[in-house]
Parts: C-alpha cells; structure tokens; sequence
C-alpha cells in the first residue's frame, strides 16, 4: 500500500518537475517576446545578427558550435527594474586561429618597433634641444665676459690717451 503511494507521488513529482519545466520555458519564450518587442527585432533579424556575429567571430577563433548561446536578455537597473534589452552572448572559444595569432604578434612587433622609433626620434629632438641651449648659454657667457672687459679696456685707452697728452705737455 505504501509503495503504491509512493508511486503515486513520484509520478505527481514527475509531472511537477514536467510541468515546472514546461513553465519555465514558456516564460523565457514570453520573456523574449517581450524583449524582442521591446528592442523592435524581429525573431528573424534576431537570428541574422547572431549568425553573423558568430561568423565574425569564427575568423578568429574556433569556438564550440554545440554550446553557443546567444538571446536577448533585460539588463537590470541599479535599482533592480529591468532596464533596456541587451544582448547575451555565451560562445565557447575552443583556441585562437594560428593566422591570427601570427597576426597579432606582427601587430604587436610593429608597435614596439613605432614606439622605439618614437622614443628615439624624442630623445634626439631633446639632445638637440639642449645642444642649442647649451650654445646659447656659451654665447651669452661670451657677451658678458666681452661687456666686462670693454670697459676696463676703454679705460685702458682712457689711460694711454691721457699720458699721450701729459707726455706732449711736458715736452
């Protein structure tokens, strides 16, 4: 007797587990209904994009076919409402295409080899920089010592001019 009671709830819990799946997945139907509606997108537009993104995507990688997953989902609000639709996209990328890693590393290669070239185009340009305000520096030092001594020779000038006269006064 238990036993046939038994049976009877496992059934029940079967049916539960049923229909609980089957409800589950008529609000997720529901719920992109609504989201697709909301985002005006159609269900076959909505599939066009998601081909093609995952076409995209397969240029460089490989990814699992079996296992993508790709909907339209609510993002939520800060303050938990739901928010504008958003795309929800889950695909297993099993390794990257070899083309494109060679790719990225020449990309990578090039911008090194820019930067270094950059880097010694500014230290050049800086050593030159400084190169001129060293010459400057070395012309105004000139000036300065050459407007010291104009006078000491003026006076200098002052001084045999002066004796000149004397002499040929004394004469």
């Amino acid at each position: 007797m238990f036993e046939s009671l038994k049976r009877i709830f496992k059934r029940d819990n079967k049916d539960d587990e049923k229909l609980s799946k089957s409800k589950e997945a008529a609000k997720e139907r529901l719920h992109l209904v609504l989201m697709q509606d909301r985002a005006n997108v159609s269900v076959d537009f909505l599939e066009l994009m998601k081909q093609e993104i995952i076409d995209v995507i397969k240029k460089y990688i490989e990814v699992d076919d079996s296992a993508i997953d790709v909907r339209l989902t609510n993002k939520e609000n800060g303050d938990g409402t739901n928010g504008a639709p958003a795309l929800y996209a889950n695909i297993p990328i099993i390794n990257i295409k070899n083309d494109v890693k060679n790719q990225i590393l020449e990309n990578q290669e090039k911008k090194e080899s820019s930067e270094k070239k950059e880097k010694e185009e500014v230290t050049k340009k800086q050593e030159q920089e400084k190169e001129v305000e060293d010459i400057k520096e070395e012309k105004e030092i000139k000036e300065v010592k050459k407007k010291e001594e104009s006078p000491k020779k003026e006076n200098k000038t002052e001084e045999k001019s002066e004796k000149i006269k004397s002499g040929k006064k004394s004469e």
